[in-house]
């Protein structure tokens, strides 16, 4: 199996749907590039795999998949659909992306998911839906289990500036917590997005009131560095549909350091080994409850890195994606 993997290594998205798990899959070759020209269609290949959209047209796209023959996989981990309090919502309107994203789910000869939720809203465009959910090698490259010590409890939040409405969701807890013995760490500052993380860091740190870290934007090869300064992670989602369709990724990260993890009980985190907040007060009864018992922050950590190795397991998901590949190019 020659496999082509159109990707940037500069998107976490591409890092995770496209780069780590074709690097790390049974193959013949594979060529991983963000350029796509006959250049490089003439080296021959069976599956060409891209995530949701790429520069070149649809129509051209399928002109070179009947020159050379290869089948076309395209992999969505999102929705394209935004809602209206979204950083990218005016963008993806003036560009037509969501008619873009579909016109590339039209066409491909298989598609790929995350979970169940998002396969349906796809099959409404393209029938021949896989779901291969995210997942990581535990233990492996820079997911492995070290930790930086530390005498203060360090609660744990990374992301971009598109999740501003998210963070917003702690900024009364953590004002509960000025005084308290602990470290806010969040990582994935960039200073394109400046306005927006001072937001942010303003809404996790009470104005500044507590202790904390900011770590900027890493490359994703080493993106995992900063979990390194972590106890506890934070996990704070708006319950939406766009959001529901994200894949459950930062609970994963999070297992991958033997944390526990405080979530928002809604998609894509249900029915996981954490502690939910159902109502506002449960962030700070949660967090005053992990911080104060050191057993129970490891107990319940360990317990998530082995629910998500053993349903999650990073090397079972890509036999399982060797296996859908082969069944699409026979």
């Amino acid at each position: 199996m020659r496999i082509l993997g159109l990707a940037s290594k500069h998107s976490g998205v591409s890092y995770h749907r496209v780069i780590l798990p074709l690097v790390n899959m049974q193959k013949d070759y594979c060529l991983i590039t963000d350029v796509l020209n006959e250049e490089v269609l003439e080296k021959g290949f069976d599956i060409l795999v891209l995530n949701r959209l790429i520069p070149n047209s649809v129509e051209q796209l399928q002109e070179w998949r009947k020159k050379y023959g290869f089948k076309i996989i395209v992999d969505n981990d999102d929705y394209w659909d935004l809602p209206p309090t979204h950083q990218l919502y005016e963008r993806y309107a003036y560009s037509n992306i969501p008619e873009k994203i579909k016109s590339f789910i039209w066409i491909a000869d298989a598609c790929t998911v995350t979970h169940e939720r998002l396969a349906d809203q796809v099959s409404k465009i393209n029938k021949n839906v896989y779901i291969l959910p995210n997942a990581l090698p535990y233990g492996q490259e820079q997911f492995g289990e070290h930790k930086i010590e530390s005498n203060k409890v360090r609660l744990f939040w990374s992301g971009s500036g598109t999740h501003e409405h998210d963070i917003k969701i702690l900024k009364e807890p953590i004002k509960r917590l000025v005084g308290s013995d602990i470290k806010m760490v969040l990582a994935g500052y960039n200073e394109v997005e400046k306005d927006i993380w001072n937001n942010m860091v303003f809404y996790y740190t009470a104005g500044r009131r507590i202790e904390n870290t900011i770590y900027r934007y890493n490359e994703v090869i080493r993106y995992m560095e900063a979990y390194a300064d972590s106890d506890i992670s934070l996990i704070p989602l708006q319950n939406n549909t766009f959001n529901s369709m994200k894949s459950n990724l930062k609970v994963l990260e999070t297992a991958a350091k033997k944390n526990p993890a405080i979530v928002s009980e809604v998609n894509p985190y249900l029915n996981l080994p954490v502690f939910y907040v159902r109502k506002q007060t449960d962030w700070f009864k949660h967090i005053k409850n992990l911080t104060n018992d050191k057993q129970m922050r490891e107990e319940s950590g360990l317990k998530l890195y082995e629910y998500c190795e053993k349903h999650f397991n990073f090397h079972a998901i890509n036999s399982l994606r060797f296996n859908i590949y082969s069944r699409i190019i026979v």
